[in-house]
């Protein structure tokens, strides 16, 4: 009879035996395996939850977008070129974000300083308790409390008699620009522009686009500039 090793004997059917749930368990692979399962499913409900989820505060959200586009502050200068590009500013951050009507006044007063900051800490009381007062309102208070009148007349003035002369046509179109906005109801349509800035340019200019006779104030000046 053959002698059997009892150690080896008492081996083989460990060998031999089936891997069970609770052998996997302790395998160090079935282990990291169900930690990163565990991992997904985690993940997977934050995802989930996040999508459910409220939308952050609308005032706050639109506070924060306004700000992201760090907007200029206004001190209150009597200077209606520095007041309008503010305004400007506002009109196109507002519309970008989309801020909400009803925000505008509050977001856009947040950026006042001095004069301006003094001015609206005693007309708001008054202004707030007008029907339907926004933020075109408040443009208009704007206006007629920051661009006074005698101002108003000083830009009138220098647009009714603007010329070319020894600017170039890049520096005259600039200037015009800026005087239009500050006195639109003297050139209330674009053919009302268009034959302003053709009337202000130097001799030759004026008469090639006189001939050629541009539609719009950007055909106008591309003729001009063209001519340089």
């Amino acid at each position: 009879m053959t002698d059997v090793n009892p150690v080896e004997f008492e081996m083989a059917p460990l060998r031999n035996r089936a891997r069970t749930p609770e052998t996997l368990v302790n395998d160090p692979l079935a282990q990291n395996l169900q930690q990163l399962t565990l991992i997904a499913q985690t993940l997977r409900n934050v995802i989930l939850n996040n999508n459910n989820s409220p939308p952050l505060n609308e005032n706050h959200d639109a506070a924060c977008q306004v700000s992201s586009h760090r907007p200029p502050t206004f001190a209150g200068e009597e200077d209606p070129t520095t007041l309008e590009e503010w305004i400007r500013t506002f009109d196109k951050i507002f519309e970008v974000v989309g801020c909400p009507e009803e925000r505008r006044v509050e977001l856009a007063t947040f950026y006042f300083e001095h004069e301006a900051d003094l001015w609206w800490f005693h007309e708001s009381p008054a202004f707030r308790q007008e029907p339907g007062f926004n933020w075109e309102t408040l443009k208009t208070k704007l206006r007629e409390s920051f661009y006074p009148a005698h101002v108003r007349s000083a830009m009138y003035e220098e647009f009714l008699h603007l010329k070319q002369g020894l600017a170039t046509v890049v520096e005259y179109h600039k200037r015009f620009l800026e005087l239009t906005r500050l006195a639109q109801m003297l050139v209330p349509t674009e053919a009302t522009k268009v034959d302003k800035f053709v009337a202000g340019l130097n001799f030759d200019a004026r008469k090639a686009l006189t001939v050629s006779k541009p539609r719009t104030l950007n055909e106008a000046y591309a003729s001009a500039a063209n001519l340089y």
